[in-house]
């Protein structure tokens, strides 16, 4: 499997985490880039969690 088809499957699998599971990554991550990568996947869930609420005028 290519790089691109791999970070393909991973968009896929990651895109209905929520908060709280991303959060969980963050704080279990074993190294500082680990953690960084788990922080921009929690802001872009919560992100479009955001976009969610303003396109449902919810806010």
């Amino acid at each position: 499997m290519s790089k691109t088809e791999s970070a393909r499957k991973l968009y896929e699998e990651c895109k209905d985490m929520d908060i709280e599971e991303t959060m969980e990554l963050v704080l279990s991550a074993e190294t500082e880039d680990e953690q960084d990568f788990f922080s921009m996947l929690s802001d872009f869930v919560l992100q479009r969690k955001q976009k969610n609420v303003i396109a449902q005028k919810r806010f």
